[in-house]
């Protein structure tokens, strides 16, 4: 029994196995995640679009570094608060610390720097907000991470 070529010429064969699709789903899942990688802050912007979300996202951005500031005075707080440190430890603790969070503000920046966030969105009108929310998320993050790190700073 012979085939018969197919109408369009194409070659007729198997079906392609489970493995073969799965390869080919994960091609497409990684090939496109740079375009579709967003950032999940937690923000109240997700009704709006345009310069309206842009707006938005400055201003949760605001708050969030004020948060973020909070958290770090707390968090410095406690270690002056400490009465089971010694006052060299403590003086070592707070270096490291701050230079913690200005190495942690330098990846956070470098990280979400426009230019490679825009790389990564093809610099498409999306690009402005995905930066943002990408800003917004890490530093909502190092916030909580910071609170959680000092128990005695909440």
């Amino acid at each position: 029994m012979s085939r018969r070529p197919s109408v369009t010429g194409a070659r007729r064969g198997p079906a392609p196995g489970p493995r073969r699709v799965a390869l080919a789903l994960l091609a497409v899942a990684w090939f496109s995640a740079p375009a579709a990688a967003q950032w999940t802050p937690k923000t109240s912007c997700d009704q709006f679009g345009g310069y309206e979300l842009r707006d938005c996202l400055a201003k949760e951005l605001t708050q969030a570094d004020k948060a973020l500031n909070d958290a770090y005075q707390k968090a410095l707080a406690a270690i002056a608060a400490d009465a089971d440190t010694p006052a060299d430890q403590k003086a070592t603790w707070r270096a490291n610390l701050v230079a913690a969070e200005r190495a942690w503000l330098a990846y956070r920046d470098a990280n979400c720097k426009f230019d490679l966030v825009g790389a990564e969105w093809n610099f498409g009108s999306g690009t402005t907000a995905a930066q943002q929310e990408c800003v917004l998320a890490l530093t909502q993050s190092r916030a909580a991470e910071l609170l959680a790190r000092m128990p005695s700073a909440n």
